[in-house]
């Protein structure tokens, strides 16, 4: 695997939108939820594919959170611009 190559972690973005999913304020146990669902979602997704960008992985995960969570989902999309 060279430098720029990572592995895709289903806990790794499940961590990351509990870390969200608490900043929203979301009551835990739907929060599970919802992140469960999502992952599941991405990971279907990804089966079908060999090689991703990091863009398709945002835009897969933020079509499936908008599924389910449209707060979530914004905070999501703009999580590196929030002030």
């Amino acid at each position: 695997m060279s430098e720029l190559e990572t592995v895709f972690k289903s806990e790794d973005l499940a961590e990351e939108l509990r870390r969200e999913s608490r900043s929203l304020g979301l009551p835990a146990g739907s929060a599970e939820d919802v992140i469960k669902k999502v992952t599941e979602g991405v990971c279907l997704w990804l089966e079908e594919r060999n090689i991703i960008t990091k863009s398709d992985l945002e835009r897969v995960v933020s079509r499936e959170l908008d599924k389910y969570n449209a707060d979530l989902a914004y905070i999501y999309r703009n999580r590196d611009k929030i002030i």
